[in-house]
C-alpha cells in the first residue's frame, strides 16, 4: 500500500484545492474495485488542504532550494538564539 499511497498522496497535493476532494473520491473508489480497503480508507481519509498550506506546498514543490536556505537560516538563528541565551546566564 505504501508506495501507492504515497504516489496517490502526492498527485492529490498537487492538485488545486478546487479539484483535491472530486479526486480524492476517484481514487478511493478505484481503490476500493480493485479490493485494496485499506488504501482506499487511507486515501479517503486525506484531507483537502487550506489554501495557505497549499501555497506552501506549492512553493515547496516548485522552488525548494530557497525554501531549504531559509529553513537551515532559521535552524542557525535559533542556535544562535541558545548560545546566546545560554551566555547571558553565565554571567548572572
Amino acid at each position: 500500500m505504501g508506495s501507492d499511497f504515497d504516489r496517490i498522496a502526492d498527485e492529490l497535493y498537487g492538485l488545486v484545492p478546487e479539484d483535491f476532494t472530486a479526486r480524492r473520491d476517484g481514487e478511493a473508489a478505484d481503490a476500493r474495485r480493485r479490493g485494496e480497503r485499506e488504501l482506499a480508507a487511507s486515501i479517503k481519509a486525506l484531507k483537502r488542504p487550506t489554501s495557505s498550506a497549499w501555497l506552501v506546498n506549492q512553493l515547496v514543490r516548485q522552488r525548494r532550494g530557497p525554501v531549504d536556505e531559509l529553513l537551515e537560516l532559521g535552524e542557525a538563528m535559533r542556535q544562535a538564539q541558545d548560545q546566546l541565551a545560554g551566555s547571558d546566564l553565565r554571567r548572572l
